[in-house]
């Protein structure tokens, strides 16, 4: 009787600290959602969202599309699953329904990681300065794109090799870098031949993620450093009797490779994945090394400072499986910014531990027992309320502000040409368009024709990259926007520079520019003979091809009420995806003045 009072009395002084727990642990997923939930739309959304509706009402396209630029060049698409995803989930849930499910994706990645340093008996504090760190690194790379679906796959891959590797992940298998006492440690991996079964699920996540985007290139080169340097440590550790592991491994390796060629396009996608990373990009700004004295590379100086923390403090037992793999996925986040997030989640995964390690050993936390019964003990009832009131203010504020940010995907008219595509589609202009970078698949998916009984609109370049275009009209398009400055990338078959080239080649008629690229501004004022200034704002100029627009004998003609050039700033957001409203009102206006 004694002994159950006092288990009693102990569950009833650990009970206020539970919900206590409990109310952190929930603030900060919130807070985790919260980052994990910008709602500005990626330039590229229209257009991947316009390919996946393509697919599915017209099959599936080999060759470019919406682009006169590239007719019948061949299209290799590594996103089509995911620009299926996209369409599907805009036309059924909408973009409020996209954008929840989108968060609840990022909720479910720092979801795992928390649950996976709970289930390792870790600390609040631990798990709630892990899951930030992973957050915060994440927030960039989290608005609605195909890149999504390469960090869940990349998510589910870690999450099961940690699984099947569980009793071998944590220490330091190879001896002659590690020694350890054999009193203390075990002197071999411990595995289970049951969960290494599971192992066949490592190909079924490549396969999607072949379908799905490009980075399962990354993934898979992952997937084989992991299981190559486990494989090495069973040999060091077992020598001969170690072969049959080795043999599993390089079966999974062979088993992975292969599902990843079951593609539309089957190896030739590799042979192009290989063509395309070997060639430069630096026009494309995630391609680029990070900006480190930038304020948005704090996040990143954040976790690898943490990382390098923990390596020379901890007092666990360093995995170099996990050292490795970090360090190369750390190499290649310093050499591409869009690379951080293969750094920052296995992070998440394998780094908690250490970090708890760190803790302890500067006495930032204790045994949780301890900690538990003591803040038990001195908690009194109105403290209870107080914190409950606090948590309950907290929950308001932050829940406002995840309500705010997945409520609407607010296009800025200060970033987008809203009012002059507006215009366009009032004045039914047609025909072929010279349109800036960043707005190219925003054009599609307001004027691209979907079929070649429609009129509309060509583009002559898109965020599409090399995946349908020759190097050639990459060229010319970055000449007209960039000009020669630096950097920039030119094959040695590439045309000498020439800004002006865009301007002739497949007779395009309108030139859409954005003013903030005064290189593109400066190439159509000095080509007023040939072109004609038909719409300009604050942000956006629509230029016309002379010969249609000023001639007065021209069905095209546009009369000087009929165009609008002002300084007007653009203020304001719409919502998602913003596309103009048609009208032939100007048309008839025109009609009856003649």
């Amino acid at each position: 009787m004694a002994c159950d009072r006092m288990q009693a009395d102990t569950a009833q002084r650990r009970r206020p600290t539970r919900w206590l727990d409990r109310a952190v642990l929930c603030a900060t997923l919130l807070t985790c959602a919260i980052a994990l939930a910008p709602n500005v739309p990626d330039p590229d959304l229209w257009g991947h969202v316009q390919y996946g509706r393509d697919w599915l009402a017209q099959g599936f396209h080999t060759t470019a599309t919406y682009a006169y630029t590239a007719e019948g060049y061949r299209w290799i698409n590594h996103e089509n699953l995911a620009e299926l995803v996209l369409a599907s989930g805009m036309d059924t849930l909408g973009p409020v329904g996209m954008l929840i499910a989108k968060c609840l994706a990022g909720v479910g990645v720092i979801g795992l990681i928390m649950w996976r340093a709970k289930r390792a008996g870790l600390g609040l504090i631990t798990i709630c300065v892990t899951s930030m760190l992973v957050a915060i690194n994440l927030t960039y790379f989290w608005p609605m794109r195909p890149q999504l679906l390469s960090w869940l796959c990349y998510t589910l891959l870690l999450a099961l090799l940690s699984w099947c590797f569980q009793g071998w992940e944590g220490r330091g298998w190879l001896r002659w870098l590690e020694p350890r006492d054999p009193d203390t440690d075990l002197i071999e991996p411990a595995y289970s031949s049951f969960r290494m079964r599971f192992l066949w699920l490592a190909p079924v996540i490549l396969c999607v993620w072949a379908n799905s985007h490009g980075g399962f290139v990354a993934g898979y080169c992952i997937f084989v450093a992991y299981l190559g340097l486990r494989g090495a440590e069973a040999f060091a550790c077992r020598g001969r009797e170690a072969f049959g592991v080795l043999r599993r491994f390089a079966m999974m390796i062979v088993a992975g490779g292969l599902a990843t060629m079951i593609n539309p396009y089957g190896p030739g996608l590799h042979l192009w994945m290989l063509e395309s990373l070997g060639t430069p990009r630096p026009e494309i700004m995630e391609w680029r090394a990070p900006e480190m004295l930038s304020t948005l590379m704090l996040p990143l100086w954040l976790i690898m400072f943490s990382w390098f923390a923990v390596l020379l403090l901890t007092r666990r037992s360093r995995d170099i499986t996990h050292v490795v793999i970090m360090s190369l996925t750390l190499w290649q986040s310093l050499s591409h910014v869009r690379h951080i997030p293969f750094f920052a989640i296995p992070f998440g995964f394998w780094m908690a531990i250490h970090i708890e390690s760190v803790l302890r050993r500067f006495n930032v936390i204790r045994d949780e027992t301890d900690q538990q019964q003591e803040s038990a003990n001195k908690m009194s009832r109105r403290m209870q309320c107080t914190f409950a009131t606090v948590f309950a203010f907290a929950f308001m504020l932050l829940g406002f502000r995840l309500y705010v940010r997945l409520s609407e995907m607010p296009v800025e008219r200060k970033d987008y040409p809203v009012a002059a595509f507006q215009y366009v589609a009032d004045e039914e202009l047609q025909g072929r368009m010279v349109v800036t970078f960043n707005w190219a698949q925003y054009a599609i998916a307001a004027f691209g024709a979907r079929d070649h009984t429609e009129d509309g609109l060509s583009i002559s370049f898109d965020g599409r990259f090399r995946t349908c275009y020759p190097q050639e009209v990459i060229d010319m398009n970055f000449d007209f926007v960039l000009g020669d400055l630096e950097p920039r990338y030119r094959s040695s078959e590439s045309p000498p520079f020439d800004d002006e080239r865009v301007l002739e080649f497949g007779d395009p008629n309108i030139v859409l520019i954005n003013r903030e690229q005064p290189h593109g501004v400066n190439v159509m004022f000095r080509n007023q003979d040939r072109w004609t200034l038909l719409y300009q704002d604050r942000i956006a100029q629509v230029w016309g091809l002379a010969a249609k627009y000023d001639d007065p004998n021209s069905v095209d003609y546009l009369a000087a009420h009929r165009r609008k050039i002002t300084d007007d700033e653009q203020t304001g957001t719409v919502p998602w995806p913003a596309l103009p409203v048609r009208s032939r009102r100007h048309r008839q206006l025109a009609q009856s003045d003649s």
